[in-house]
């Protein structure tokens, strides 16, 4: 047996989870010879005991094979912990999946560098929904992966919005793939395996439950630089995922929202205590990172009333169609449909190009599908 295929074979072994393979591995040093221990040699070592250690040793002989076999029927990768192609960021966190269960283009879990995560309530508001699909769209059109859990609610909306603006997300789901959950979503799975991936730490046949769903959350956090909560209550999954992100050393964004909307009551208790920052459009995000290598934002100067520099409509930074839109709009309000008349731009390609200048803090879009200049 390979090493790759007795970690598939560990990750089959029903409550034994990555704390404990690494104890073992602690032990023996690789997954094939955990796998050929006797069971009294699995059980002296700690936190195993001889439950998991009788677990291990009567396991279903040919698993590993068998899910093989079933993930390749079914255009699926496996990545284990033995491989050179297993995320490196997601390694750093202190129980990293055995495996991971791609499907779609696995070398998207590899571009970490610009990868950010945004989750919320499936309990949405139309506040909520605007800001997740504001935000998806935006930072795709900025070239980062965006990851969310493909469940109903903000998570769709965040998945939506990336690939309408012809981005790359990923979903991280908390059942095996070939049990998906929830149904409804399965046209929307397929769209992400185009432009993206699917994955999960379970095996192919393994059923969504509760106990999956917070399991699932700590791979989104693990995979990505920052997490974005965008709407949840005070009890959200959501929030379990952005204490996971602060346990990992990663950044947390959180939107706010009415003050009296349940459904920003978990925001507003992470900003308020000190354990998100405050965004408004994904501007604040990049400017966070702006000190990593390669992972830059558009700087202006602070002028004297307090206000930001602005960039002429010529400026280098803007896109043709950027430049184009910006000498339309002044600082009267004018109405996107009217953008679209007078530009000859298609519709997609204006509000694509308003994402941007709204990023780069050259608009502001109003209420009414109008913009004025900033």
């Amino acid at each position: 047996m390979t090493e790759q295929l007795a970690y598939i074979a560990l990750n089959g072994v029903t409550d034994i989870g990555p704390v404990r393979v690494k104890a073992l591995l602690d032990v023996f040093g690789t997954a094939e010879r955990v796998l050929a221990a006797s069971p009294e040699a699995l059980a002296r070592v700690h936190g195993i005991g001889a439950k998991v250690a009788r677990a291990i040793h009567e396991r279903e002989p040919d698993f590993a094979e068998k899910e093989c076999e079933l993930a390749a029927r079914a255009g699926v990768d496996i990545i284990t912990l033995a491989d050179a192609a297993y995320p490196a960021l997601l390694k750093e966190i202190h129980d990293p999946p055995l495996c991971l269960y791609v499907r779609g283009d696995p070398g998207v879990l590899c571009r970490s560098r610009s990868s950010i995560a945004m989750v919320g309530s499936r309990q949405t508001t139309r506040y909520g929904m605007k800001m997740a699909d504001h935000l998806s769209r935006s930072a795709a059109l900025a070239g980062w992966v965006v990851y969310s859990g493909l469940a109903r609610g903000i998570d769709t909306i965040v998945h939506k919005g990336a690939l309408d603006a012809g981005g790359e997300t990923v979903a991280v789901v908390g059942s095996g793939l070939a049990h998906m959950y929830p149904q409804e979503n399965m046209d929307l799975a397929r769209r992400i395996v185009d432009s993206g991936a699917l994955i999960s730490e379970f095996p192919m046949r393994f059923p969504p439950s509760k106990r999956t769903f917070p399991m699932r959350n700590r791979i989104i956090s693990g995979l990505t630089l920052g997490t974005i909560v965008v709407e949840a209550g005070f009890h959200s999954g959501s929030i379990i995922t952005a204490n996971q992100a602060l346990d990992q050393n990663r950044l947390v964004f959180a939107v706010p929202g009415p003050a009296d909307s349940p459904q920003s009551r978990g925001c507003h208790g992470l900003i308020k205590g000190g354990m998100a920052k405050l965004v408004e459009n994904f501007q604040d995000v990049l400017e966070e990172f702006s000190f990593l290598p390669g992972l830059t934002s558009e700087k202006r100067d602070i002028l004297p009333g307090g206000g930001l520099e602005k960039a002429a409509p010529g400026d280098l930074t803007l896109s043709p169609h950027e430049v184009k839109l910006l000498s339309l709009i002044g600082e009267e309000d004018i109405g996107v449909d009217t953008l679209v008349n007078e530009s000859g731009l298609s519709a997609p390609e204006v509000l694509s190009a308003l994402l941007m200048l709204e990023m780069k803090r050259h608009v502001r879009q109003l209420p009414g599908r109008r913009v004025v200049k900033s």
